[in-house]
């Protein structure tokens, strides 16, 4: 008894199974949010190794200040939860992310916490809905307005934290430069330690390079501490 043989797979981008070309470049997408994440990461964890090795009791203060707060609790559980530290420690190091393109990123949110934590003013007649336009500042009718530019806003500052750079001649605004963006004194910086401190050396890494940005957001008559 004969078989008929199959035939051969056909040529060009669909000889590759039932992937199509949008499925390849979806993942080309997603590979390079995987890189770009990886490369914040592991570059504030170096930021972190060198503030433990030069000034060991400024890190102490700061991760016995940081460690009962939810937001750091927080961090470790997701930390675990999506095995990171594999990502970070798989294959060769990933240049450094310039401090201008990781706070870049983060200032909007850091915006949008500041202005969701400050005092509202006071509301001398209650009315419904007066308490949520005093705390905005904004009338009722534009709250819709500003959170869907809101999310706009974050989600074109994570895209440009987790996707290539872009060509300053380029109208359309596509991403055209692989190359990832590194700072000059970033070959300053020690070699990553994998380990126990890994998400501690995450946490002190985005203190050092985000502190400027938090500092200029901080109440003016901040309560002392406890």
């Amino acid at each position: 008894m004969t078989t008929t043989p199959p035939p051969p797979p056909p040529a060009g981008p669909t000889g590759t199974g039932p992937l199509t070309p949008t499925d390849h470049r979806a993942f080309a997408f997603l590979g390079q949010v995987n890189s770009s994440l990886r490369q914040c990461l592991c570059t504030l964890a170096r930021h972190g190794v060198a503030l433990r090795r030069d000034a060991p009791e400024r890190a102490r203060l700061l991760l016995d200040t940081v460690r009962p707060w939810p937001l750091y609790k927080g961090g470790q559980f997701l930390f675990d939860l999506m095995e990171w530290e594999d990502l970070m420690v798989d294959g060769d190091p990933p240049p450094v992310m310039s401090t201008e393109r990781i706070v870049a990123a983060c200032t909007l949110p850091v915006r949008l916490a500041a202005a969701a934590t400050e005092e509202a003013p006071a509301v001398t007649k209650l009315v419904p809905g007066q308490r949520t336009t005093a705390a905005l500042g904004l009338p009722l009718s534009l709250l819709t307005t500003t959170a869907r530019s809101t999310l706009l806003s974050a989600a074109q500052d994570l895209t440009d934290l987790l996707g290539p750079g872009a060509d300053p001649d380029d109208d359309a605004g596509y991403a055209t430069d692989p190359e990832p963006v590194t700072d000059d004194t970033g070959a300053e910086l020690p070699p990553l330690e994998a380990g126990f401190y890994l998400y501690e050396d995450i946490a002190l890494g985005a203190l050092s390079v985000l502190g400027p940005l938090l500092a200029d957001h901080a109440p003016t008559d901040p309560a002392p501490p406890a």
